[in-house]
């Protein structure tokens, strides 16, 4: 049986990326016990020494899973609990750090990489050829397979829509 990292840390200014990373680890960490328990760490409101609360053992045993979104937004109270957390064994806990871009949570990320977190990069999908590469992953990842010039009918404007891309619209 597989064991789930107990560090992901999932970087990248691409959303759809970030959130099917976080999904797929979730996934990972259901499947080897149905019966975590999901915390989500928000940002916005977070309060010092909530992780020290979250990451303390339950007294009904059990895994965690503690997923801390939008690390380059937290106030400097998180960062402080999470070094802390960091510096310390992860029993029964799996830790999720999203961090989109920007030096903000930078001393988290190191340790979090110098930990050997499992990292998962989510680029910004700007050019063409990142489009390209995009709906053609996309195609396998379903099991399918597109040419060239089918993925390009997604992502090259048409003439009905000026600018807009042929990408499906959930219309």
């Amino acid at each position: 049986m597989s064991t789930m990292p107990p560090l992901v840390l999932i970087s990248g200014p691409e959303a759809i990326l970030a959130e099917r990373a976080l999904s797929s680890v979730i996934a990972e960490v259901k499947h080897l016990d149905p019966d975590v328990e999901r915390i989500n760490v928000v940002p916005s409101t977070y309060q010092p020494g909530e992780l020290v609360v979250h990451s303390s053992p339950s007294l009904f045993g059990g895994r965690k899973l503690i997923v801390c979104e939008s690390l380059d937004e937290a106030p400097e109270d998180l960062y402080v609990d999470l070094l802390a957390l960091l510096a310390g064994p992860l029993d029964d806990i799996s830790l999720v750090v999203m961090h989109r871009s920007g030096p903000r949570g930078k001393k988290v990320l190191d340790a979090m990489k110098a930990a050997k977190a499992r990292v998962i990069e989510c680029p910004a999908i700007k050019s063409d050829r990142d489009k390209d590469d995009f709906v053609a992953a996309e195609f396998r990842r379903l099991g399918r397979r597109a040419t060239p010039e089918a993925c390009l009918l997604y992502t090259s404007p048409s003439p009905r829509d000026g600018l807009l891309s042929r990408m499906p619209s959930s219309a």
